[in-house]
């Protein structure tokens, strides 16, 4: 079996996604926000790709429990419920609640995988957790990094590293090269992740705006059991 790393979403192949298990990563900050809301009790989670699909949606289904969370350019859409901060997604907001969410990278990167055999999502605090589930699978496994608009990102990379890493303590995995520079990149880290993080463009980005919180929030490793899993356009706990 294979572990293969993209670090965007360009020039993905199909045969990379068909009857693989697909691991996306957005950890700053879509696929932590999804799996802490999941932890909090959300029922679902809905990626759509832009704001008015998100707005369209909830008008048409008609149901009181939906929350509309996202985020453009970093900030919060005007007249959504939530941003894309985790922490913001407390169960006391959240529980028994659904949630439309549109993000400037994660759902795009979300809505790729489809087609996949298994797609998760992962970060730093469901790695371990999801490296189990995936290595389960026994099939090639394709980790895709959402990137900062096309761009590749560190903080994106050493999650990646982080998955192979805890995918080579579940099973024997042949390394393509990105998955195995991804590994390396997290064991120079990985003492202390949360200062690669920061010094990430996007967590630099963040920091500015105020979000260094989120940074260290989303850089802890192991603190969610929660494993995300996308099927049918709608992304829910593994159960």
């Amino acid at each position: 079996m294979e572990i293969e790393v993209f670090t965007t979403l360009n020039g993905i192949p199909d045969e990379a996604i068909n009857n693989k298990t697909i691991i996306v990563i957005d950890v700053l900050r879509a696929t932590t926000t999804i799996t802490t809301a999941l932890a909090a009790g959300c029922l679902e989670v809905i990626p759509v790709l832009t704001p008015e699909e998100a707005i369209e949606m909830r008008q048409r289904l008609e149901d009181e429990r939906v929350l509309l969370g996202g985020e453009r350019n970093a900030l919060k859409i005007p007249g959504f419920d939530l941003g894309n901060s985790p922490q913001e997604y407390t169960p006391q907001v959240v529980a028994g609640k659904r949630l439309i969410i549109t993000t400037t990278n994660g759902t795009r990167a979300i809505r790729r995988a489809a087609g996949g055999r298994q797609v998760l999502l992962g970060a730093m605090s469901n790695g371990p957790a999801v490296a189990r589930v995936a290595a389960a699978g026994a099939a090639d496994i394709t980790i895709i990094c959402s990137g900062t608009r096309d761009h590749f990102s560190l903080e994106d990379f050493l999650t990646a590293g982080l998955l192979v890493e805890e995918l080579g303590t579940q099973g024997e995995y042949t390394l393509r090269d990105g998955a195995r520079v991804a590994r390396d990149y997290f064991r120079l880290h990985r003492q202390n992740p949360g200062a690669a993080m920061m010094e990430s463009y996007h967590g630099r980005l963040l920091v500015s705006l105020g979000l260094g919180d989120d940074v260290d929030y989303c850089s802890r490793v192991g603190t969610a059991a929660v494993v995300p899993v996308y099927n049918g356009g709608i992304i829910k706990q593994l159960g």
